[in-house]
């Protein structure tokens, strides 16, 4: 790998920064990035989705500026370098791989998930395994990241057939709550299905996220084939049957394997 354009990044926002430089990017802070740093993240995570390698690749870039641009704001405050970052993220990995890295390491390869996640609470001063994971990401996320960690310690199904008796277990109790009319616990029991749901994810290394990501695609692109299909014979979606939409519903899927 090369690196002099990674350094002729780091120059280019740090001249926008300077006092003849770019008045928006001048007066831009971490916080201010927040909300184009997690804008950019989505949108790697699409190019990915669409196997569009030529995106992915634009994609990337404007992640990178968005942290090369708290990297120079981080410098500018005497706070960290570039450089610091890379030698910190590196002893990070080798710390928790020894049994890669360190040629005196006795324990087993079998070990190294539980060790990562309790090394991590031990470096971290952290109350639980379970901290560390951001709030701000998606519930899904979050509950398939909480049952890695815990998985990782042991507290974790033998097998799927095990898991999928509790989604079986959690669906009667939500059809218990339906039929009682519950409001409060047909939202608790849901929660709890969709946990379930997640943990069977886990086991057959499905991410539950990308998962529900490709479903709701494949939803908009049928529902907008429906509504193109009307639009071309002039009707209104509002005044043809459940059963109507859904044999149009059926030619979407149709059109998807012939594509």
């Amino acid at each position: 790998m090369k690196f002099e354009s990674l350094k002729e990044l780091i120059d280019i926002v740090v001249t926008l920064r300077s006092d003849n430089g770019c008045e928006w990017d001048k007066k831009q802070t971490p916080e201010s990035l927040t909300p184009h740093l997690i804008e950019e993240t989505h949108e790697v995570v699409d190019a990915i989705l669409d196997n569009n390698s030529e995106n992915l690749k634009e994609e990337l870039g404007d992640l990178l500026l968005h942290i090369i641009f708290q990297v120079v704001i981080a410098s500018e405050r005497n706070q960290f370098e570039l450089d610091d970052i890379i030698k910190n993220i590196n002893k990070k990995l080798t710390d928790r791989h020894p049994h890669i890295f360190d040629k005196n390491y006795k324990g087993e390869d079998s070990s190294r998930s539980k060790n990562w996640e309790l090394n991590k609470k031990k470096e971290k001063n952290r109350k639980s395994i379970l901290d560390g994971v951001p709030n701000s990401l998606s519930s899904l996320i979050v509950s398939q990241r909480y049952q890695d960690k815990t998985g990782a310690v042991g507290f974790e199904w033998e097998n799927s057939d095990q898991a999928m008796l509790k989604v079986d277990e959690e669906l009667n109790e939500l059809k218990n709550a339906i039929k009682n009319n519950d409001d409060k616990n047909i939202e608790e029991e849901i929660g709890d299905l969709l946990t379930t749901v997640v943990n069977i994810a886990r086991f057959f290394n499905v991410s539950a996220e990308l998962a529900l990501k490709k479903t709701n695609k494949k939803f908009y692109n049928r529902f907008h084939y429906i509504e193109k299909a009307l639009a071309n014979k002039k009707q209104n979606i509002e005044k043809l049957s459940l059963k109507e939409l859904l044999n149009y519903w059926e030619k979407a899927k149709s059109e998807e394997k012939t594509n």
